[in-house]
């Protein structure tokens, strides 16, 4: 596949060895220069465009049931490092998907969907009994802007007697090495929200009609986002109906993000991470439940963006 990623590649760090200065000659004492503090080279990171060889990277996200009538339910969250593994075996050109219960499979060139149900990545399909596994890889975008050291999966694990499915949504790459996150200051990440609510007998797209804002304050290892959410009636809806804005606080720990939604009424969280050099980019999945105009609905989706 021309798509492939792994976890970040290296980090060099220079150390200098300084001497001491002795006393000057005459008796008179002469202070030693200062050593300079050496300045660490910077973390070195490998673009999802470069990747290449066998590989294993961690995510962070959401997972949930969806399904006939139980569409978007007992969400969790999935910390980054206790997502799905995708390991990624160049031999074969296959990918290995593992959940945190240990669901596990494999995904070759056979299963792959052409022409693909999404233009800006790939997606597989593989049946076996009554089981079907759908996952989609694609490198998400900001502004239009596909970003460089992020990529964004989504795995549905389904029964095709019922129909019911257990679905993962999640973001991985290159993350920020924990000794290259930010300690001081505070940043601003231009982003872009999809998902897809459901409400009812209704499903509505919210890819292209939804915005968001995201922060982080390094400092304090907290961040804060709000997303604005409306969409298109599936499947062939053009009417845009909003369905409000909603803010939610978190945390970072390390380079993982964590949080939730708050207002009256409204349940939902966040979980996802930083990623590139310096948490240049971040990707988060999150799930909404909430009373929105008059009727409950449930929502799930992604924010993936770039360091303004």
């Amino acid at each position: 596949m021309a798509m492939s990623k792994k976890f970040v590649s290296s980090l060099a760090l220079a150390f200098v060895l300084a001497g001491c200065g002795d006393s000057g000659g005459g008796g008179i004492a002469s202070t030693p220069t200062p050593t300079p503090t050496p300045t660490p080279t910077p973390a070195s990171y490998t673009k999802i465009a470069d990747m290449s060889g066998d590989r294993t990277f961690q995510t962070g996200g959401i997972q949930y049931l969806t399904g006939p009538g139980i569409n978007f339910t007992s969400p969790q969250q999935l910390a980054f490092g206790s997502g799905i593994t995708v390991s990624y075996a160049a031999a074969s050109d296959s990918y290995t998907l593992r959940a945190p219960d240990s669901t596990t499979v494999t995904l070759t060139p056979a299963d792959v969907i052409n022409p693909p149900p999404n233009p800006t990545g790939i997606t597989w399909n593989k049946v076996v009994g009554t089981t079907r596994d759908q996952f989609l890889l694609a490198v998400p975008s900001a502004n239009g802007v596909p970003l460089s050291y992020t990529v964004f999966g989504s795995w549905g694990h389904i029964d095709t007697v019922t129909n019911n499915a257990t679905a993962r949504v999640g973001y991985g790459g290159s993350p920020t090495l924990a000794s290259d996150m930010p300690r001081t200051g505070t940043a601003n990440y231009s982003v872009t929200v999809g998902g897809a609510l459901a409400q009812g007998n209704s499903n509505y797209n919210l890819n292209g009609n939804s915005s968001g804002t995201f922060s982080a304050n390094f400092a304090n290892n907290t961040v804060a986002t709000s997303i604005t959410i409306a969409g298109t009636l599936q499947p062939n809806g053009t009417v845009v109906t909003p369905f409000g804005t909603y803010s939610g606080t978190g945390t970072i720990s390390s380079n993982a993000i964590t949080g939730n939604f708050t207002g009256t009424g409204v349940t939902g969280g966040f979980s996802g991470g930083f990623f590139g050099p310096q948490a240049l980019e971040l990707g988060v999945a999150w799930y909404l439940g909430a009373t929105i105009n008059g009727a409950p609905a449930n929502a799930v989706g992604g924010m993936a963006g770039i360091k303004q």
